[in-house]
């Protein structure tokens, strides 16, 4: 296929993809983008990361949705716009990189496509502003730049490859695989010459690292500046550090192949053309250095998926390029096992045609979700009774009843209400996780917490009755027992929201709490406070 072409061929999927998401692109908000849209929004207030929401991700997803939000507007259509861009942007750039692998626009456009294809599946989260996005379209800019440096043996792309590495480390900590990858070629690069070149091979792995530093360095000095640096500290690494071991071999094992069985429940068809290219990729005739290359590169984006074992839907984004790049082996080694036995047009013709019937099958398989599936319909079959729906109408009656400058507090984990509300929150603690999980610190955490709140004494307090907003493991409840008490004594019910449902919701404000009884066990209770002075319970 004529480079041409091609180009028009990913531009004309781009489009198609660009559709579907802005059909989508209403979607309420989950808790993740919730999170970073929070922090975007404290950013674009001069609120600095760390200082008023804890978290242990690098803040770079942070400053990332804080320009979206500058460009599109704080708003979910606006976050999910900037996210189509990023993505549109990281299937270009792979298109380029697998050009560049594997010397073959056809293979090229089979991994741009597949990639399109498989990170706007919904059973994958994505069509949601996760980080994984912003770290993959991060890490193949640099390692674009880097195969470029490499060919010219120009000492300034080694360096501007280390500094988009380092950028996909500070969207969030998995991008440290990528990096090391970044460094681990640019050693190889001047080694595979002989002994002479492993001098030119350990300069240009010094330079990508220093390239790295510059981004990562700036961070540290910014945080310094603003005296959150301790914080940031504490919650990337220290916290970061229990965080990520929680979870037991055995129970990671299952968690795996739980979520593998999820992701590839509508897009099986391209991960099976994946692994077929893996497997081609040492039968059909290849180089050693492309094998080297392209095994290296897949077992990296494996292990970017692996930190803590808890193998989110979401995490798997970060393997999709390496898969994506299989495919096109995949499509290219057939032809040429073809084309050497039989002939050179029936090779392409069946590459081609099982390419076509591949991606066919999934986008049959998802028509409904790409056309016509409602909004409400789709969170709810992705995300279940979690309160995502429920947020924007919580947040429009505290905005209506506060002013920019009262506090409010969420007992659960929904800092999309923060968000929506644009109101900033009386405890850095956006999350429940870290104080209900296995780890040393979440004793510390739930005093912490407590404390905060007591001294800010919130206009408006939302309490989360719902389990995937708490998903209590270990046995320290004391912030359960203080909440329940503390509400009781300092607040009032004035809305309740119980999710009934799939696609009901019952809710009842101010006089109509009265007598309210609610029907299920998912729901949300706004409350205020029964007076301006603080109040606190032992």
């Amino acid at each position: 296929m004529a480079r041409r072409a091609a180009v028009i061929v990913v531009a004309a999927v781009i489009v198609f993809l660009a559709v579907v998401r802005l059909r989508v692109a209403n979607i309420p908000l989950e808790r993740d983008e919730g999170e970073y849209a929070y922090n975007g929004q404290l950013i674009l207030d001069g609120v600095p990361p760390f200082s008023m929401a804890y978290n242990m991700k690098f803040p770079g997803v942070y400053y990332a949705y804080s320009a979206i939000m500058a460009v599109f507007g704080q708003t979910p259509w606006g976050i999910h716009t900037g996210v189509m861009i990023v993505n549109a942007a990281a299937i270009l750039i792979l298109f380029f990189l697998t050009q560049r692998l594997l010397r073959n626009s056809t293979a090229a456009v089979v991994a741009a496509v597949s990639y399109g294809f498989l990170s706007a599946d919904r059973f994958i989260m994505g069509i949601f502003g996760h980080a994984a996005h912003f770290v993959a379209l991060a890490a193949l800019a640099g390692l674009l730049v880097l195969f470029r440096a490499i060919d010219s043996r120009r000492y300034s792309l080694f360096i501007v490859a280390g500094v988009l590495l380092g950028i996909s480390v500070l969207m969030k900590q998995n991008g440290a695989f990528f990096l090391g990858l970044g460094g681990g070629l640019a050693l190889w690069s001047g080694f595979k010459t002989g002994m002479r070149g492993l001098t030119a091979g350990i300069g240009r792995a010094a330079l990508v690292g220093g390239g790295a530093a510059i981004p990562l360095g700036a961070l540290v000095a910014v945080l310094r500046a603003q005296g959150v640096l301790e914080k940031f500290w504490f919650w990337t690494i220290a916290y970061a550090s229990q965080y990520v071991s929680q979870v037991s071999l055995g129970e990671a094992w299952q968690l795996f192949w739980d979520t593998l069985g999820r992701i590839t429940e509508a897009t099986a068809p391209i991960w099976l053309l994946g692994l077929a290219g893996a497997i081609l990729l040492w039968i059909a005739p290849w180089s050693w250095e492309v094998r080297g290359l392209l095994t290296a590169f897949f077992v990296v984006s494996a292990a970017a998926v692996c930190p803590g074992f808890f193998f989110r839907q979401h995490y798997f984004i970060l393997l999709l390029p390496a898969l994506s790049v299989f495919c096109g082996v995949a499509a290219l080694s057939i032809e040429r096992l073809i084309g050497a036995r039989i002939s050179a047009d029936l090779g392409r013709a069946v590459a081609v045609g099982l390419v076509l019937m591949t991606i066919g099958v999934c986008a049959y398989r998802e028509w409904d979700y790409f056309f016509a599936v409602p909004m409400r319909q789709l969170s709810r079959e992705i995300y279940g009774d979690n309160p995502f729906v429920e947020a924007p109408e919580i947040a429009k009656y505290i905005q209506a009843h506060t002013t920019p400058d009262d506090r409010i507090a969420v007992l659960g984990s929904e800092p999309e209400i923060y968000f929506y509300a644009k109101r900033k929150s009386a405890t850095g603690y956006i999350y429940m996780y870290p104080l209900m999980e296995r780890q040393k610190y979440s004793g510390q955490m739930q005093d912490e917490m407590i404390s905060e709140i007591t001294a800010a004494h919130p206009k408006y307090i939302v309490y989360v009755n719902v389990a995937t907003s708490w998903l209590a493991r270990n046995s320290k409840e004391r912030i359960l027992t203080w909440s329940r008490a503390y509400l009781d004594a300092c607040y009032q019910i004035v809305g309740v929201g119980d999710i009934v449902s799939a696609d009901e919701t019952h809710w009842a404000w101010d006089d109509q709490v009265r007598g309210f009884q609610p029907r299920s066990g998912a729901v949300i209770f706004t409350l205020v406070r029964k007076s301006d002075v603080p109040c606190a319970v032992s």
